[in-house]
C-alpha cells in the first residue's frame, strides 16, 4: 500500500491534507445550546458517544461538551489530552501495474496523533493537534526523525447559537459521510483519504462562522485566503499546472530555504447548510474559489472555479434479536475550474475548456451492540482535464480531453475490545483508468489495532 508519495514533497503535502482521528471523545455541544458546562457526572460513556454516527470518525469539533474522563481542571476550565495510535500489517497485491517490474509487498504500519484540547470558561474552547505520519510503506521515520504534520490549531468563541473559529479549522459540512469500520488506520491511507480530498474536504487555515437558527439546522460560512497548501480544499482543483495534474502539487515543485513556492495564492469561500434529525442527516455546500497562479506579476489571468456538494445518511435502528443500527449513506460532489494554457508561445492565456470532475461515493454501516460491526464503502472520481494542441499546417488548434476514472472499495470490520481499543480488519481495492496509459489496480488486506482517548 502506498498512501502517500515518497520524498520530501510528501511531508508538506500531508501537513494539511490528512484527516481527523477515529477518537471516541464527545462531539461538542450544538451551537444552539447554552454554553455553560454541565456537571462531570453527565459525561456519557465512550461507546454511547461514538456509536451514533460514523461521521464522528472524521469530524472532531473542539471540544467535548462536558469534561472528559482524562482531563485536568474543573467543569468550566479544563485541558484534556488528544492521543490516537494505530498500527498493524498490510499485505499489498499488485493486480495490474504500469510498472511490470514492481513487486507486491507486506508492510508493518504505525501512525500517531497527539495534542491537547480544552475549555476556558463557558464560551471559549481550543484544540491543538499534531501527527506522526504513516507515509508510504512505513517510511514515516528515518534515523529517528519523525515525519510530522500540523493538524487542527483552532480557537472557538461560541455564544447565542453562533460560533466563530480561527486558526487551522475543519469545516464539518465539507466532510463526506463515511463508514465507521474503514478507519482502522485513522483515515490516513489512500483508500480512505483520497476520495474525501477529491470531493472537497476542507481543513485549512482560515475563519469559520456557524449559526444554528433552528433545531438541527445549521448555516456555515468558511473563508481561506493564503498559499494553496494552507487548505486541503486545493486538492480538488484540477488541470495542467506546469506538469502537475493537481493544483496543490505545483507549490511543492520549488523550495526556497526549505519552504514551498510562495508565488501561488488560493482563495475559497464556502457557504453551507446542514440538518441533523434522529432518522437522517443531510448537508449541502458550495465552495467558490479563485486561484492566482503567479502572485509575483499582474499579467497572468486568475483561475476561477466552484465545487457543489451534497450528502445524505439514514439512521435506522432495531432490537431483534439484539440492538443494531443500519446507516446507509451517499455523497456527491462536482468541481469545475478554468485551466491555464501551459504551451510555449501561449503564455498568460486560458483554455476554453474547463477542468471538471465528479465524485460519487456511498456505503452502509451495520453497528452491533454499540460501535462494533461491519461496513462497506465505494467511491469513484471521474476527471475531464483539457490539454492544448497547437495548430500544425492546415490543422487548427484544438483542446483534447484527457479522462481519468479512479475507484476505491473498502470492506471493513471493527471489534471494540474496550472503550478505547479496537481490533480492525479491512480489504481495500484501488483502480485507475487513465487515457493513454495502462490500467492500474491493487488490492490490500489489513489487520490493525488502534487506541483512541
Amino acid at each position: 500500500m502506498k498512501p502517500f508519495p515518497a520524498g520530501p514533497r510528501a511531508a508538506l503535502a500531508c501537513a494539511l491534507l490528512t484527516l481527523a482521528p477515529t477518537a471516541p471523545l464527545a462531539q461538542e455541544a450544538s451551537p444552539a445550546a447554552e454554553p455553560a458546562a454541565p456537571p462531570v457526572a453527565a459525561t456519557p460513556s465512550a461507546p454511547e458517544r461514538a456509536a451514533a454516527s460514523s461521521e464522528a470518525l472524521v469530524v472532531r469539533e473542539p471540544v467535548a461538551a462536558t469534561k472528559p474522563v482524562f482531563a485536568l481542571g474543573n467543569d468550566s476550565y479544563f485541558v484534556s489530552p488528544i492521543l490516537a495510535l494505530a498500527g498493524g500489517v498490510a499485505a499489498e497485491s499488485l493486480l495490474l501495474s504500469p510498472n511490470p517490474n514492481r513487486e507486491s509487498r507486506a508492510t508493518t504500519m504505525a501512525i500517531t496523533r497527539f495534542g491537547f484540547e480544552g475549555r476556558l470558561g463557558p464560551w471559549v474552547t481550543f484544540r491543538s493537534e499534531f501527527e506522526r505520519n504513516i507515509r508510504a510503506h512505513g517510511s514515516g521515520i528515518w534515523e529517528g526523525t519523525a515525519s510530522m504534520s500540523v493538524r487542527d490549531q483552532v480557537v472557538r468563541l461560541q455564544r447565542w447559537g453562533a460560533s466563530v473559529e480561527v486558526g487551522i479549522v475543519l469545516d464539518p459540512a465539507s466532510v463526506d459521510f463515511v463508514s465507521a469500520h474503514v478507519g482502522d488506520l485513522l483515515m490516513a491511507d489512500r483508500y480512505t483519504r483520497d476520495p474525501l480530498l477529491y470531493s472537497g474536504f476542507n481543513r485549512g487555515q482560515g475563519v469559520q462562522l456557524r449559526y444554528a437558527f433552528l433545531p438541527g439546522l445549521t448555516a456555515g460560512l468558511g473563508y481561506t485566503e493564503a498559499n494553496p497548501l494552507s487548505s486541503s480544499a486545493s486538492f480538488m482543483v484540477g488541470g495542467t499546472f506546469a506538469g502537475s495534474t493537481r493544483f496543490w502539487e505545483r507549490p511543492l515543485g520549488n523550495f526556497r530555504i526549505g519552504q514551498p513556492d510562495d508565488d501561488f495564492h488560493f482563495r475559497v469561500v464556502s457557504p453551507s447548510l446542514s440538518y441533523e434529525h434522529p432518522l437522517f442527516d443531510v448537508k449541502a455546500m458550495a465552495q467558490l474559489f479563485d486561484v492566482n497562479y503567479q502572485a509575483s506579476q499582474r499579467v497572468d489571468p486568475r483561475l476561477g472555479g466552484f465545487n457543489v456538494r451534497a450528502n445524505a445518511r439514514l439512521k435506522l435502528e432495531g432490537k431483534a434479536p439484539f440492538p443494531f443500527k443500519v446507516q446507509p449513506f451517499v455523497n456527491f460532489a462536482r468541481v469545475e475550474n478554468q485551466v491555464l494554457n501551459n504551451t510555449s508561445g501561449y503564455a498568460d492565456t486560458l483554455l476554453q475548456t474547463h477542468f471538471s470532475a465528479v465524485s460519487v461515493s456511498g456505503g452502509v454501516d451495520l453497528l452491533l451492540l454499540g460501535r462494533s460491526g461491519v461496513g462497506v464503502s465505494y467511491a469513484q472520481v471521474r476527471d475531464r482535464s483539457p490539454s492544448f494542441v497547437p495548430p500544425s499546417g492546415t490543422a487548427p488548434a484544438s483542446e483534447r480531453i484527457n479522462r481519468t476514472v479512479q475507484s476505491y472499495l473498502n470492506v471493513g470490520g471493527t471489534l471494540w475490545v474496550t472503550e478505547h481499543v479496537a481490533l480492525g480488519a479491512r480489504v481495500a481495492r484501488f483502480a485507475r483508468d487513465l487515457d493513454g496509459t495502462p490500467y492500474e489496480a491493487d488490492l490490500s488486506y489489513m489487520l490493525t489495532l488502534r487506541m483512541a482517548l
